[in-house]
């Protein structure tokens, strides 16, 4: 193929491949670009990844990007101000690959337990 038809055929493809629209911030401050939020407990972190205890203790990793967002007290937050044991809401995405994507990582209030009156 010569190379005008080389470009005419990448012109043709390029018309098929999907066009991302940039997310929109939802009210409430919830990410579009997110596909499920998980609740549970922060475990660990690093470069990669970072790692929550959700539901009948089962651990969920998920990738950190360089837009993953981290917020504590509604702030913006680095990723070293979150401690194990810290409650933990995170919105979570998927890649081409469906890895999970942690889009983002918010400190929430420790669940409240019901409090026990002694029997009388």
């Amino acid at each position: 193929m010569t190379c005008l038809a080389n470009l005419a055929l990448a012109l043709v493809l390029l018309q098929y491949i999907p066009r991302r629209v940039p997310p929109q911030a939802a009210p409430g401050g919830a990410d579009t670009d997110a596909v499920a939020t998980f609740t549970g407990t922060f475990k660990s972190a690093d470069k990669k990844f970072v790692t929550v205890s959700v539901e009948e203790g089962q651990i969920m990793r998920m990738y950190i990007t360089r837009t993953t967002k981290f917020i504590r007290d509604g702030k913006p937050a680095k990723v070293s101000d979150f401690h194990e044991g810290d409650s933990v809401a995170v919105d979570a995405a998927r890649d081409a690959r469906l890895n999970l994507l942690a889009v983002r990582v918010e400190a929430t209030p420790p669940p409240r337990t019901p409090e026990r009156k002694p029997d009388q």
